[in-house]
């Protein structure tokens, strides 16, 4: 009986020209959706490969230039000396943390338009550098890009709604319901056949398609990252079909339904995600970012103006690096420079602290308030599965500062052991001695790759709420089986 039913629905849509025009429109935009992702991933892989090129490039050229600079007789700047580790220290150096996009990361753009992915480090107060966003067009980055989250996310479930508004209608109003009812066929089977019928018609070739572009665009993609995307789609897809019978359960016009899912469609996409924002936003408010900005300027200021203060206590937290007492020499440069580094980094910590602590509490509320929004779990769960998320952005930033703190302390170690050799100034008018001949031994960046997140949880979630849905809509319908709502209006 199955197997007649859904034969006949799709004899039926083949009479509807509506069937070749959401089949068009699924295509072409999963397509241009897909294409959008993989352009972006690999102009940001491009990026990470020219920064690491760039990088290596500059190990070698001062490997093969290095015979060159210890005949050189004429005077050079220090500043202007890849050799002197003053210079590479905090003009020249050439050392990149990048975080590589992964094959998975088509799925969704995610906010990876925003955030940077890549800095070029140098030894500097980390305020300088982590904040660094690329010059992008503000209506550009309003907009977003229109990748596959979008399209499931948002144009999914028109393409559902209006394929499926309308199921049993047909039925209702040429007395077959009523015959097929007498033969011991239950709406809800009718019906359920009728919706996954219409469904796979949108699902099925929405999935052909990302799947094959996404094993024909990216190498390494693996087979759980697909069969997540896939089960994110089909559970999605099920939700919308769950609540197309829970509102056509109720027997009205094929009309009514369509207004009434419609009005959900809204509600649930663009209202209620728009809410949960606000909400979070003023429940805990960020700090002001232009305040930020003057107390840097400010702590930067004092620094300055109290620079004896922060080099004692550089000092006294580096003991190791501090002078002999009969040491008569001035504290050189470099040493001065890191322990303001140092003490700005210092006086600026609970500032940011502050905006960590703001962050964190916005993504903890946002996680839970996302449970209920179908269109938030979903976008949650794409975002994380293609990498593009907050949570692999800020295991990123983490591995960065930690980066940062391991130059600094590669530079302040061997800056203050070259000044006690007098390496810097080995005699009056003469060039300072080679002290970083080969820029191998400085840190590189490695990022460290968490295991995939599987957001189990928001899938479950989905399941759910399409089971209740459905649940519901079985009722409704065992009413209109028993024969209690066949006088309504069909």
């Amino acid at each position: 009986m199955n197997q007649l039913i859904c034969l006949n629905e799709i004899k039926n849509l083949k009479r509807e020209r509506l069937l070749w025009l959401v089949l068009a429109v699924t295509v072409c935009f999963s397509v241009l959706a897909l294409y959008n992702g993989a352009r972006w991933a690999e102009v940001q892989s491009q990026v990470v490969a020219a920064a690491q090129q760039e990088q290596q490039q500059a190990i070698s050229s001062a490997r093969q230039g290095l015979a060159k600079r210890q005949a050189l007789t004429k005077p050079v700047n220090w500043w202007d000396d890849v050799y002197d580790l003053r210079g590479q220290a905090f003009y020249l150096m050439v050392n990149y943390a990048v975080k590589p996009p992964l094959p998975s990361a088509a799925m969704a753009v995610g906010q990876s338009d925003v955030q940077p992915y890549f800095f070029r480090m140098l030894v500097s107060e980390k305020q300088a550098f982590i904040n660094h966003y690329d010059f992008a067009h503000p209506l550009g980055l309003l907009l977003g890009k229109f990748d596959l989250a979008f399209f499931i996310i948002y144009i999914l479930p028109v393409l559902l709604i209006s394929m499926s508004y309308n199921a049993l209608a047909g039925e209702k109003q040429t007395g077959q319901l009523r015959l097929l009812m007498l033969q011991g066929l239950s709406p809800m089977r009718l019906i359920f056949n009728q919706l996954c019928i219409r469904t796979s018609v949108v699902s099925l070739p929405l999935l052909l398609v990302c799947i094959t572009g996404f094993f024909i665009l990216s190498d390494n993609i693996g087979l759980l990252s697909v069969s997540v995307f896939t089960v994110l789609v089909l559970a999605y897809s099920l939700f919308w079909l769950a609540l197309c019978a829970f509102v056509i359960s109720y027997g009205k016009t094929p009309a009514y339904n369509a207004a009434v899912l419609i009005v959900t469609w809204l509600s649930l996409i663009i209202i209620l995600p728009a809410v949960l924002n606000t909400l979070i936003l003023t429940s805990d408010p960020a700090p002001s970012r232009i305040e930020y900005v003057d107390t840097l300027r400010d702590k930067s200021d004092e620094v300055d103006k109290s620079s004896s203060k922060a080099l004692a206590q550089f000092f006294q937290d580096h003991p190791e690096l501090a002078k002999p007492v009969d040491d008569a020499k001035p504290v050189d440069y470099a040493t001065k420079k890191i322990a303001k580094i140092t003490a700005i980094e210092a006086a600026m910590q609970p500032y940011d602290d502050a905006f960590q602590s703001v962050l964190a509490a916005q993504q903890d509320r946002a996680e839970l308030l996302k449970m209920i929004s179908p269109a938030s779990l979903l976008q949650g769960a794409l975002f994380d599965l293609s990498g593009n998320g907050l949570k692999r952005h800020q295991e990123f930033i983490d591995q960065v500062l930690a980066h940062h703190h391991a130059l600094r302390a590669f530079y302040q170690q061997r800056i203050a052991e070259a000044n006690s050799r007098d390496d810097f100034t080995p005699c009056a008018g003469c060039n300072a001695r080679i002290t970083l001949p080969d820029l191998s031994q400085v840190p590189e960046f490695s990022y460290r790759e968490a295991p995939l997140d599987v957001s189990w949880g928001s899938i479950m979630l989905l399941l759910l709420f399409s089971f209740v849905l459905l649940f519901s809509a079985r009722q409704r319908l065992t009413l209109m089986n028993s024969g209690q709502m066949l006088g309504e209006p069909a």
